[in-house]
C-alpha cells in the first residue's frame, strides 16, 4: 500500500493507494476514528455488487447507509437533500464521519453533505471507479450539477482521508472505465513531459486495465493533483489547469441534460476540442503538433447520443462556472505537458472547432 499525502491551507490528509486493501480499512476508521457515528453514503448499483462488503462495514463499523440513485442525472439538489434528510434521521452529531462510496457522483453528493451538516462534518472518500480514483476524490471539490450547469452549487471541503484499492475497479463496466480514462489522460496534457510521455507510451496498457501500468498511472495522476492543489486549494490560479478540456465537456454534458453522455465521455470529446483550439488559435506551436496528433491516436472516442446543435454548446458554456464576466476561458496546451488558461477566446475560433468535430 502507498501513502500520498495531499497538503492543503485547511489541511493535510493521506491518499491510501493499493491493491486488495480494502480489509484493512475497518481497522484504520476504528483505530483514528474511536467512537465515531458512521454514515456510509453509496449508490444503489454498489449496494447490489457489493453488498457483502457494506455487510462488514456495518458489522465492524455500525455504519448506518444510505444508498443514492445510480448516475450523473441525480446529481441533483434534491438528491443532496435527502442525504441530509439521512443524516438527522440517522442522529449523527458534529463528531460523526460520512463515508463516500462510490464513484465521482456518490463522492460530490456526499462531500457537499458533509461540508454543509451542521456547519461542516469530516468525511472519507472511498472511490470505486478510476475517475473517481485518479480525480474527483482528491481536492475537496464538492457539488451537485443544477439545470442550468454542472457542479454549479457546492463547496470546497477536504476530505480527511482517501482510500483507494484497485481491485474494485475489476467489476467496473467497460464503458465507465474508458470515462475514467479520460480524466487520467487529461494528466498527460498538464502534468509535465514525463507525463505526457508516459501516457503516450502506454495509453493501450493502462486502457487494458488490470496492470501495474494502471497502478502506476493513478500513482502519478494523484501525486499530480496533490502538487496542484497544495498551491491553489480553491481555484484562484493554477488549479484551473484541472479544468483541461471540461469547458467543451459541461457544455456537451448540459446539451445532452446530463443524460445519455457519462462525465468522462465527455471530457474526452473536449480534450480533442481543446487541442483543435489551440491549433485553432495558436497558441499551441506548429513543432509541437505531431507529438500531439500522435498521443491523440487511437482516443476511444464515445459516440454521442445526437448530433449536438453548435449554437446551443457554444451558448452553454456562458453557464459553466469556468466564463468570467461573460468572458470565455479555456485551458489549452502550450508544449507537451504543459497548459495554461487562456481567456477571452473568440467566438469564431470556437465556432470553428465545433463545426470541424461534430457539424455533419
Amino acid at each position: 500500500m502507498q501513502t500520498i499525502t495531499v497538503n492543503t491551507p485547511s489541511g493535510s490528509y493521506p491518499v491510501f493507494l493499493g491493491s486488495g486493501i480494502a480489509p484493512e480499512f475497518p481497522s484504520y476508521i476504528k483505530e483514528r476514528f474511536k467512537n465515531r457515528r458512521c454514515a456510509l453514503i453509496t449508490n444503489t448499483a454498489i449496494v447490489e455488487i457489493y453488498s457483502s462488503y457494506i455487510n462488514v462495514l456495518k458489522n465492524e463499523l455500525g455504519c448506518v447507509v444510505h444508498a443514492i440513485p445510480d448516475g450523473e442525472k441525480y446529481k441533483t439538489v434534491e438528491t443532496w437533500n435527502g442525504v441530509l434528510d439521512a443524516f438527522v434521521t440517522f442522529g449523527l452529531d458534529r463528531k460523526s464521519l460520512v463515508i463516500a462510496f462510490g464513484g465521482g457522483v456518490v463522492g460530490d453528493i456526499a462531500g457537499f453533505a458533509a461540508a454543509c451538516f451542521m456547519r461542516g462534518v469530516e468525511y472519507i472518500q472511498f472511490p470505486t471507479t478510476l475517475l473517481a480514483m485518479v480525480d474527483s476524490s482528491v481536492g475537496g471539490k464538492t457539488a451537485v450539477d443544477h439545470p442550468l450547469g454542472k457542479n454549479l452549487v457546492g463547496a470546497f471541503h477536504q476530505p480527511s482521508a482517501v482510500w483507494a484499492d484497485v481491485n474494485f475497479l475489476e467489476t467496473l463496466p467497460r464503458r465507465q472505465f474508458i470515462a475514467g480514462y479520460a480524466e487520467a489522460f487529461k494528466y498527460a496534457f498538464l502534468g509535465g513531459r514525463p507525463m505526457f510521455d508516459f501516457m503516450e507510451c502506454n495509453r493501450s496498457a493502462v486502457l487494458g486495465g488490470g496492470s501495474e501500468l494502471l497502478l502506476e498511472c493513478i500513482e502519478r495522476c494523484v501525486l499530480i493533483k496533490a502538487g496542484i492543489v497544495a498551491k491553489d486549494e480553491r481555484e484562484a490560479g493554477v488549479r484551473a489547469l484541472l479544468n483541461f478540456g471540461h469547458t467543451f465537456a459541461h457544455a456537451l454534458e448540459r446539451f445532452y441534460g446530463f443524460e445519455g453522455l457519462l462525465h468522462g465521455e465527455a471530457v474526452l470529446w473536449g480534450i480533442v476540442c481543446a487541442v483543435d483550439l489551440a491549433k485553432e488559435t495558436g497558441a499551441l506551436p506548429r513543432v509541437y503538433w505531431g507529438d500531439f496528433d500522435e498521443i491523440l491516436r487511437d482516443i476511444p472516442l464515445p459516440p454521442l447520443p445526437s448530433a449536438p446543435w453548435i449554437d446551443d454548446i457554444y451558448a452553454a458554456m456562458f453557464t459553466d462556472k469556468k466564463a468570467e464576466s461573460g468572458r470565455l476561458r479555456f485551458v489549452m496546451p502550450v508544449a507537451p505537458g504543459e497548459a495554461e488558461v487562456v481567456n477571452g477566446v473568440e467566438r469564431e475560433a470556437v465556432l470553428q472547432v465545433l463545426k470541424e468535430k461534430f457539424a455533419h
